[in-house]
């Protein structure tokens, strides 16, 4: 198992449980908020999840993909991409809302959007085990290229 292999699979996971505990927490403390006050920072936080998300998807986009395709049928994410960002979309417009309105007068769509998070935990989190499957270096790297061809592919990565 190459070093690359192992430091990709463990930076991934890392990083998938990050994503994971702050949806989590969105899905404990949204429907919770009751004061306009913790509302207003509810949607703050959503706002900053749906940034961490997009980050992480813009990433995965522009590096990773690219490099799964290249070794294995990802063709099944494409729909859950095209779901991913409509959700994001709805998500991002009903938490904004909820900040404009300053929390005040929120509950019709407070519940709109927990659903719509429950909708996005329903998309997210069998994606990121999908991912963490194809970045297990045991159990896929006859799939991977070699780590040649990975230097060559993405040179920054040392």
């Amino acid at each position: 198992m190459s070093r690359f292999h192992q430091y990709y699979s463990d930076h991934l996971v890392a990083v998938h449980n990050a994503l994971r505990r702050e949806l989590k927490s969105l899905l404990q403390t949204v429907p919770n908020a009751s004061q306009p006050v913790a509302i207003k920072n509810s949607m703050r936080n959503v706002l900053q999840f749906c940034r961490h998300l997009q980050g992480h998807h813009d990433l995965e986009e522009a590096v990773i993909f690219p490099a799964f395709a290249a070794v294995t049928n990802i063709t099944h994410w494409s729909h859950s991409h095209k779901e991913l960002d409509h959700t994001l979309d709805v998500i991002r417009k009903l938490a904004q809302e909820g900040i404009d309105q300053n929390g005040l007068d929120f509950d019709a769509q407070k519940a709109t959007l927990f659903e719509q998070l429950e909708n996005l935990s329903d998309i997210v989190l069998p994606h990121l085990r999908d991912e963490e499957d194809l970045s297990k270096p045991e159990e896929t790297i006859k799939l991977w290229p070699t780590e040649r061809d990975m230097r060559r592919a993405f040179p920054w990565m040392g």
